[in-house]
């Protein structure tokens, strides 16, 4: 993946991070309810799918998507009935968030659940791919046996030198985002 595509997945995660978090409680405010709750829809189905693009290790892009699903599913309910009134919501559109959280979960726990499934199928010891490029039986040379994993060491290195970049990212932005949540709670309630 080009660096330039890295760029425009985080922008388009920490976007629709804003829409859900910030534009979904602005929109409801105003009692804009079919607005905030369709906003809600697109921004998840955003992050869904930044989620699954991602270059990330399998196990850790697995226990993402898992853990924005049943995020999705138990908390952000509570934070989208804060700003958006229920009674004023329509009913097919009350059914459309609960019957989208639900999908969204499913989704999630599927797909991360697949990604973990795979890394643990290569990974497994009765996974092992037999030898046929050589059959003869003759005694293995000393110098075929020595492996030089110089270059795995240098990509591991690389690779952990990223994921620390990208972890750092995330946790700036989420510290960001918690912290116009939390401001934008305190306008609303001081209303």
């Amino acid at each position: 993946m080009k660096p330039s595509l890295n760029i425009r997945i985080c922008i388009l995660m920490i976007v629709a991070f804003c829409i859900l978090f910030f534009g979904v409680a602005i929109a409801g405010i105003y009692n804009f309810t079919r607005t905030a709750t369709y906003a809600a829809f697109a921004s998840c189905f955003i992050l869904f799918l930044t989620l699954l693009d991602m270059r990330q290790d399998r196990v850790l892009k697995g226990f993402f998507l898992i853990g924005a699903g049943v995020l999705y599913q138990i908390v952000y309910p509570k934070f989208f009935y804060i700003f958006v009134t229920k009674s004023l919501m329509p009913a097919d559109a009350i059914d459309h968030f609960e019957i989208f959280g639900q999908v969204i979960l499913l989704a999630c726990a599927g797909a991360g659940g697949s990604i973990i499934a795979v890394y643990a199928d290569k990974t497994s010891s009765d996974n092992e791919l037999a030898s046929t490029d050589n059959p003869t039986t003759e005694k293995p040379d000393i110098e075929k046996i020595v492996i030089d994993n110089t270059a795995q060491i240098e990509q591991l290195i690389k690779s952990t030198t990223i994921l620390s970049r990208k972890l750092n990212i995330m946790i700036a932005t989420t510290a960001t985002a918690i912290v116009a949540t939390i401001t934008i709670l305190t306008i609303s309630l001081m209303r």
